[in-house]
């Protein structure tokens, strides 16, 4: 095991030698956070040894200093031993949590180690998770018309979710045309109004004109219960049966759930200390704003610095942008669906950019490597996501080419950009506004190619989607049928956020555009 004692000696150890050269150097802490685009408190900070901010930075100290490369080995070297320390941290949290239900998140195969102390993108040649109804159907197998079963299953791991535990009770179900469970009444009596992790009621169907699990949230479920005689029955919308659908937002939900819900008052707090940085055009800002912090919170932290950087900078814009998005997998683009900062963001943006003939254009970059690499689930997620986009009038283009991933996100006009990287960056988030000449032209050469060569052209949105569910492999017919009775519905049946900072909104809505179109 890893002594925390090592970690604050060795960011001690950096911050000095930071000191050191500066002074070396007879800079005031002022002039170098000038130099480095960051503030003199910062610098202060991680002199002291009570930040270590990112490796931009340690990389701009080493060229504005001459250090030859030292400072950013050391930070490097102080990362490595910060995942590992995370790392066992993580795991001895989680098994005081959940005991030996932590085990088969545990268990799964580890992406390689990374400088940073974030999870970063799965490598294997195999999906990364998100496949939670297989993962149910494998664990429950079938169950009996006159037994009920009950099974922790885990809502897979994937690329930055950490893979969460969910208790499913299963009850033999009748489908007289309904969906009806007879439960017990004994098991009437169990906590499902408030359980401290998220529980599925289900009932199952085995007959031979139909099969099937069909799927409430406890909390929803203990609010249908209706006494029949010395059982209770429970009916269960036909909508909310367990498929790919249904299970992915299932998943998405469950994992930002947990981790938002973990880290409720460090990312307040977090939030609040990302104000300083508010009234600066570029930042750069490591884990260290919230080294506690769960990953997937990192993430809603940066989304939410990006997404407020965006709306200060874009105040005084009179040309219609063309934003350029990071996001590739159904695990990143979920953040879209089911975080409520986004939706607000997406809509004042829609409003004020796609009016009239004005229309604000969003694109993607989806290699064909990350679409065979990603479950169903996962493609799905992705599709609702750009259609979401398109439910507010806002034109979709994606590329497939892979060169264009490691573009930074950007909203781009003829005169400047506005940078805002939060998927996949070297800390929390990157942020800048530029007018640089030639960034401003690889960015346009860029956004040029992709709408001419869109792997979903065409002239409506509803062709637009159809392109990309056969891009995705994805059912397209039966996909719209399904989103039409979701959207009816509502998904809070099966998958209520628990969190303040989760929304369905966007995914009920993302399901009722797809389900209108022709």
């Amino acid at each position: 095991m890893i002594d925390p004692q090592q970690l604050r000696d060795a960011k001690h150890a950096l911050g000095r030698q930071l000191r050191h050269l500066r002074t070396a150097c007879g800079l005031l802490q002022r002039d170098l956070a000038q130099q480095v685009y960051s503030t003199r408190s910062t610098v202060a900070n991680v002199e002291a040894g009570r930040q270590v901010v990112d490796r931009v930075f340690w990389q701009q100290c080493d060229t504005l200093l001459h250090a030859d490369g030292h400072l950013t080995n050391a930070y490097d070297a102080y990362r490595q031993l910060e995942a590992a320390y995370q790392k066992e941290r993580s795991e001895t949290a989680m098994r005081a949590r959940w005991g030996a239900a932590a085990d088969t998140a545990l268990n799964r195969p580890e992406p390689p180690s990374s400088l940073v102390s974030v999870r970063q993108p799965h490598t294997a040649t195999g999906p990364a998770g998100g496949d939670l109804a297989a993962t149910i159907t494998s664990t429950l197998g079938r169950t009996t018309q006159d037994v009920r079963a009950e099974h922790t299953v885990a809502a897979p791991a994937g690329r930055y979710f950490p893979g969460v535990p969910v208790d499913v009770e299963v009850y033999p179900a009748v489908d007289d045309g309904r969906i009806i469970a007879t439960i017990p009444r004994t098991d009437t009596d169990r906590q499902w109004r408030r359980p401290l992790q998220r529980r599925l009621i289900a009932g199952q169907v085995t007959a031979s004109t139909s099969d099937g699990l069909f799927a409430l949230d406890s909390r929803q479920a203990s609010q249908r219960l209706v006494d029949i005689d010395d059982d209770v029955r429970l009916l269960i919308p036909r909508v909310y049966q367990l498929d790919a659908i249904t299970a992915s937002v299932l998943w998405a939900v469950a994992n930002l759930d947990q981790s938002l819900l973990l880290d409720d008052a460090r990312l307040d707090a977090s939030r609040t200390a990302a104000t300083e940085y508010s009234h600066l055009t570029r930042s750069a800002v490591s884990g260290d704003i919230g080294p506690d912090l769960e990953t997937v919170s990192r993430l809603w932290l940066g989304s939410a610095f990006c997404a407020d950087h965006i709306s200060r900078q874009s105040a005084d814009l009179t040309d219609v942008p063309v934003f350029w998005t990071r996001e590739q997998t159904g695990e990143e683009a979920s953040t879209w669906l089911l975080f409520s900062h986004k939706l607000r963001y997406l809509k004042a943006t829609a409003a004020r950019f796609t009016s009239g003939s004005q229309q604000a254009t969003r694109l993607f970059c989806v290699p064909p490597p990350t679409v065979q690499t990603s479950t169903e689930s996962e493609r799905i997620l992705l599709l609702l996501a750009v259609a979401l986009m398109e439910s507010f009038g806002v034109h979709v283009a994606i590329t497939d080419e892979p060169e264009y991933g490691t573009l930074p996100g950007f909203v781009l006009t003829p005169r400047r950009a506005i940078v805002a990287t939060w998927i996949r960056t070297d800390g929390v988030w990157h942020v800048d506004v530029t007018d640089h000449p030639a960034t401003l032209a690889e960015y346009r050469d860029a956004a040029g190619h992709v709408k001419a060569h869109s792997v979903i052209t065409a002239d409506t949105a509803g062709s637009r989607m159809r392109a990309l569910a056969d891009y995705l492999n994805l059912d397209w017919t039966r996909l719209r049928t399904r989103c039409a009775d979701l959207g009816d519905y509502g998904l809070a049946g099966i998958a209520e956020p628990r969190s303040r900072l989760l929304s369905l909104d966007g995914v009920d809505r993302a399901c009722r555009f797809v389900g209108s179109l022709p």
